[in-house]
């Protein structure tokens, strides 16, 4: 289950816990205006806006800042999609992507556009509490700034995401949130509703700056994103392998909890209700954050289920047809469509436990079309040696290798013990 429900279309923050005078953030409004655009994704054929985001003029080097997936279209489909930008006055051009990171969610991007005043980032991060300020374009109706609070980075994450207290509206995405100063301490990106955002910090914009002064323009985006994505699973896959993993009871059996702090679990049951005939106890583990590749595919999540099923009342063939249900309705929990990805191509056993268990598993991958050597994987087992019980293990993986997705395969296989 995912812990957050993630809304790609921008970040806008309505709401303070410590308001501040209203000339302070009219001043800041006032100085950097200017250096705020609204960046359209344009298609060629109609001419259109298919989509909008902001972004905003650093002061050194002259580039653009936005979110990757506010052009990503731009990138992956550059034939079909154009970018341009607006700024105050109605003033229009034509903007190019030079640089990304697809892993957090950060583009640069070349204009001919160049204000007076320009953003600096702040190499220090605020302290608990401070007041900063989200500016962008919401709903395409024009630039505005709305203070909200900086409540330091998420705790169970990943990618380093600040958590700012606050409300969002689309359009926002790719804005900067700053200080008092007026220096940027974050890139707008995500939101989880109930006035929770979230920032890409500065110092992820500080780091792809550097590598664009080094390398200079990307010449072949889809290859940079590939080793961005390898590098980022290895990094995480990692500390999830060589991790102690603790078990907990579950039913007759054992299942892996909380792996790592960025794997967090819930659960459900129906044990205590009567009238069910079917009882159930289901635990959900997840990394929920996904990284955007483009408008119809994500990637980068991790996720584990586990269910016990139990029907004393039941006849085994009533139990049984009520089990494979339950075993059916798996499935990969990234977004991806068939000019993203292969089919999946399976792998069905069975295997024998060291304690004398059967089970029923099923492996699967599929092939991302655009990132050699990327895949998605489901893992599917369900015990088999008991007729009015069972015990189903699954996960899905997207945006690994074949190797990773064996080793963890593997070790899940291992923890998942059924007595």
């Amino acid at each position: 289950m995912r812990a957050l429900w993630w809304w790609w279309c921008g970040l806008l923050l309505l709401g303070s816990a410590n308001p501040v005078a209203a000339d302070s953030a009219e001043q800041l409004f006032a100085r950097y205006e200017p250096a705020l655009l609204q960046v359209r994704v344009l298609e060629k054929a109609s001419g259109a806006k298919a989509s909008i985001g902001t972004g905003f003029v650093l002061e050194q080097p002259n580039l653009l800042v936005t979110n990757y997936h506010v052009v990503s279209e731009a990138v992956l489909f550059p034939d079909k999609y154009q970018l341009e930008y607006l700024a105050v006055g109605q003033k229009k051009g034509q903007l190019k992507v030079v640089a990304v990171d697809v892993i957090n969610d950060l583009a640069l991007v070349s204009t001919d556009y160049q204000p007076e005043q320009r953003f600096s980032i702040q190499n220090e991060r605020p302290v608990q509490g401070a007041t900063i300020y989200s500016l962008g374009n919401p709903h395409d109706l024009g630039m505005i700034l709305v203070p909200g609070t900086y409540n330091g980075l998420q705790k169970y994450s990943f990618y380093p995401r600040i958590h700012f207290t606050g409300a969002v509206n689309a359009g926002m995405s790719g804005g900067p949130t700053v200080d008092a100063a007026g220096k940027v301490v974050g890139v707008n990106v995500a939101s989880a509703g109930n006035q929770l955002g979230f920032l890409v910090p500065a110092d992820a914009l500080q780091a792809l700056l550097q590598r664009f002064i080094k390398d200079g323009e990307v010449a072949d985006f889809k290859q940079q994103i590939d080793q961005q994505l390898v590098s980022s699973q290895q990094k995480m896959f990692e500390q999830i392998l060589s991790a102690d993993w603790q078990l907990k009871d579950f039913g007759p059996g054992k299942v892996p909890d909380e792996v790592v702090p960025f794997i967090r679990c819930w659960g459900e049951s129906n044990v205590e209700k009567n009238k069910d005939q079917l009882k159930k106890v289901a635990a959900f583990c997840s990394q929920s954050e996904e990284i955007f590749l483009s408008q119809q595919f994500t990637t980068g999540r991790i996720e584990m289920q586990f269910e016990w099923l139990h029907a004393p009342d039941l006849h085994p063939l009533q139990f049984f047809s009520r089990y494979q249900q339950n075993i059916s309705s798996a499935n990969p929990d990234n977004q991806a469509g068939k000019e993203d990805v292969t089919a999946f191509e399976c792998q069905h056993k069975v295997v024998q436990q060291p304690n004398g268990q059967h089970a029923k598993t099923v492996f699967c991958v599929r092939a991302y079309r655009n990132f050699a050597g990327l895949f998605d994987a489901l893992y599917l087992s369900a015990s088999l040696d008991h007729d009015k019980q069972g015990l189903i293990s699954h996960f899905t993986l997207s945006g690994i290798t074949q190797q990773t997705a064996q080793a963890f395969s593997r070790k899940f296989s291992e923890a998942v013990l059924w007595q």
